[in-house]
């Protein structure tokens, strides 16, 4: 539903596991008119698994699966501008992934982070004043972010 609201083209997953939520976003792009969502997941068999899942559910077209770290398969090739970020990795790498995407983040982009209560830096510098965000805890321990300017 979010990503259908704010007309989302470009997404970010990090954490791709067996890839339902990725069927998901894929599916908001598909509504969307298309687009492009690039996932990561370090977990080789969790990769497969998603993989077939999103063969299974014809959206393989709009889907880009990076295995590997984080770390590594976010800090190249990514969109001009990204319009939503789903962080549902492993909780102490949310602020690392957030600043390798952040350049990349139009004003008005949704980050969604589940567990978010798991990384209190990351909740740190969402919130902050000064941090260039709008942030509200969404649901049970998800934090729903807005990129409120492309500086800072």
């Amino acid at each position: 539903m979010l990503a259908r609201s704010i007309g989302a083209r470009s997404i970010i997953e990090f954490g791709t596991s067996f890839g339902i939520s990725t069927l998901h976003l894929a599916a908001a792009l598909k509504d969307n008119g298309g687009g492009h969502l690039i996932s990561t997941e370090f977990e080789p068999s969790k990769v497969v698994r998603a993989r077939e899942n999103i063969i299974k559910a014809n959206l393989s077209d709009l889907v880009e699966i990076r295995e590997g770290d984080a770390l590594e398969t976010l800090a190249r090739d990514l969109p001009e501008t990204i319009d939503l970020v789903l962080l549902d990795g492993a909780k102490a790498l949310f602020p690392r992934v957030l600043s390798l995407l952040e350049a990349h983040l139009r004003a008005g982009a949704l980050i969604i982070a589940d567990n978010a209560d798991w990384s209190p830096d990351y909740l740190a510098k969402v919130r902050s004043p000064t941090g260039g965000y709008f942030s509200v805890p969404f649901g049970s321990d998800v934090e729903l972010s807005m990129k409120l300017s492309v500086s800072g």
